[in-house]
């Protein structure tokens, strides 16, 4: 038997895509992103060995095999639909695992709200926050994810293709100090200044990032002496706080860690460095009750 490499989701993008035959408003149908669907019916087109869609004129046509195609996988989703249709969710009475995969600053912003929220709401639902990978052959392997928290700025990433998103909160990174460093009490240092400090950064594992990722840490390690990188946000105010060095957190984090530490905020990063929080998951579990439930309490919680 052949072993088929096609997902339930890239089959929902065909079933679509036959039923509205242009790439622009399929992809508005299902809520992602053009490139992302042409990269899925690529991979389709391999798999079924035709082009199932071809341009005539200004429009795309089915090709014979597309034809044949179309009642066949008509008649799946909506059998698969029905199966979501006649479930509904009690979370009282709802056990489940969810896996989110992030950096820990996505667990540190959100891990103690979703936590009181589920044991009132859905205590046999638990979260699990995992480290995130970005490339694709990683999230091949960890594929069980239910979730990511990423930011925006690599949501178009290959290993992120056809998944659905819902962005939570925009963010902005900050320069911060231990307060016994001298810059703690000057009156706002200029970016020269702070640039001349030595810099403690964040840098997330060489074998799970993106291309994207590598060049948005590039940009903000530019020009500055790196004399540490660490993998976690969390550890960066307690080793400021004890050394004489600088470091770049995104603000919200910055705050709330001055409340814990000895710690300043100097102000933004300069370039500017901004980016939004988004919750991704593959377009399979759409019609998941729990696992809408879940994102539910994120859009409520956080959006």
């Amino acid at each position: 038997m052949t072993r088929r490499k096609t997902s339930l989701n890239q089959l929902r993008m065909l079933s679509v895509l036959l039923k509205e035959p242009n790439l622009s408003r399929a992809a508005d149908v299902l809520s992602i992103s053009q490139p992302a669907l042409s990269y899925a019916l690529n991979q389709l087109r391999a798999e079924f060995n035709d082009p199932l869609l071809v341009r005539s004129g200004n429009r795309m046509e089915l090709t014979e095999k597309a034809k044949a195609l179309e009642a066949p996988l008509a008649d799946a989703f909506r059998a698969i639909d029905r199966l979501w249709e006649v479930e509904t969710l009690n979370p009282v009475e709802s056990v489940r695992r969810i896996l989110i995969g992030c950096a820990d600053y996505g667990a540190f912003m959100t891990a103690i709200p979703m936590c009181n929220k589920l044991a009132e709401e859905a205590p046999g639902i638990s979260l699990h926050y995992l480290d995130a990978p970005e490339t694709r052959a990683m999230a091949n392997e960890e594929n069980s994810l239910d979730f990511y928290l990423v930011a925006d700025t690599v949501r178009h990433m290959p290993a992120f293709q056809g998944f659905k998103q819902i962005r939570l909160f925009d963010e902005e990174m900050v320069y911060l100090v231990g307060n016994h460093h001298h810059l703690a009490n000057a009156k706002d240092p200029s970016h020269n200044e702070i640039n001349k400090e030595t810099f403690v950064v964040y840098h997330i594992g060489l074998e799970r990032y993106s291309i994207q990722s590598a060049k948005l840490l590039d940009i903000m390690e530019a020009d500055r002496n790196i004399v540490m990188r660490v993998q976690q946000f969390a550890l960066l105010p307690e080793i400021v706080e004890g050394t004489q060095n600088v470091t770049i957190l995104p603000r919200r984090m910055a705050e709330r860690m001055v409340e814990k530490h000895n710690c300043t905020i100097l102000g933004a990063v300069s370039p500017a460095f901004n980016f939004s929080l988004c919750l991704m998951w593959d377009g399979v579990y759409q019609s998941d009750r729990t696992h809408e439930y879940v994102r539910n309490l994120f859009k409520t919680l956080f959006r």
